[in-house]
């Protein structure tokens, strides 16, 4: 079985990069209308995010601008 949502953390040591960034990537993708839909929130600390869609927003992300 093909795994499409991760958790926050998973997301990191899927991409390599640090938990605070992951974090702050995924807020963005709930903000942006093309990119909400991937972010499921299960409760206040816990979201659940659809790996190819945060793949796609972070090579936006990367050729609009740097990562803040």
């Amino acid at each position: 079985m093909e795994v499409k949502y991760s958790s926050v953390t998973n997301l990191t040591k899927t991409f390599d990069i640090g938990r605070t960034l992951a974090t702050s990537l995924v807020m963005q993708m709930q903000c942006d209308p093309e990119f909400k839909e991937g972010v499921i929130s299960i409760s206040h600390k816990k979201k659940l995010v659809n790996i190819e869609l945060f793949e796609a927003f972070l090579k936006t992300k990367i050729n609009n601008s740097w990562i803040n």
